[in-house]
């Protein structure tokens, strides 16, 4: 076979051998998700990002709330509320939903992540720990950190006690419920 034929293969075949595209409209999720996170780079269509926290396959749900996250308007907050509740959608989604709360920085979204600790996933809780401590140290996120101290899993455990470490500075206090409880005793 001549070199230049050859070579039209070549480039014939990796012409047609493209990525996938961004586009919303796509049967293939991970094509939706770039879609979502196209439109959210260009900030467009606030209201069809938000449509798309409804998509049931949670790569598209992720996209719209990074999305969201990023634009940070604290005012979708309860756009995004509905999906830690959502105890049928992906982890995934529910802890994105809880990193992009913690990103919106509304207060409004402190009980539904004090509920989000009571979430059957452990990466769910860890994250709705994390959001909940970017709210800084007031009463009912102290509290709600002491009682995950004693979660029964270790790594949600060990995270309620590093959250309330860099929140009050005590390093002195056991990773224990019962220690920390009396740190914040009347």
């Amino acid at each position: 076979m001549p070199r230049m034929l050859r070579l039209s293969w070549a480039v014939f075949l990796l012409a047609s051998c493209s990525g996938p595209s961004a586009d919303i409209r796509s049967a293939d999720p991970y094509e939706r998700y770039l879609g979502v996170r196209e439109l959210g780079a260009e900030r467009q269509s606030h209201e069809r990002i938000v449509k798309l926290l409804r998509d049931p396959h949670y790569l598209v749900a992720v996209g719209a709330l990074e999305a969201l996250a990023d634009w940070g308007n604290p005012g979708d907050c309860l756009a995004v509320t509905f999906l830690l509740g959502a105890e049928g959608r992906d982890p995934m989604v529910r802890a994105q939903a809880c990193i992009t709360l913690a990103r919106l920085g509304n207060a409004e979204a402190v009980p539904f992540l004090v509920e989000a600790l009571k979430d059957k996933d452990a990466w769910v809780r860890r994250e709705a720990i994390r959001a909940l401590a970017s709210f800084g140290a007031r009463p009912e996120i102290l509290k709600s950190l002491v009682d995950a101290v004693d979660d029964p899993e270790p790594s949600v455990s060990y995270m309620a006690h590093d959250q309330l470490v860099r929140l009050t500075g005590r390093t002195d206090v056991p990773r224990r419920r019962a220690d920390w409880s009396r740190v914040f005793a009347p």
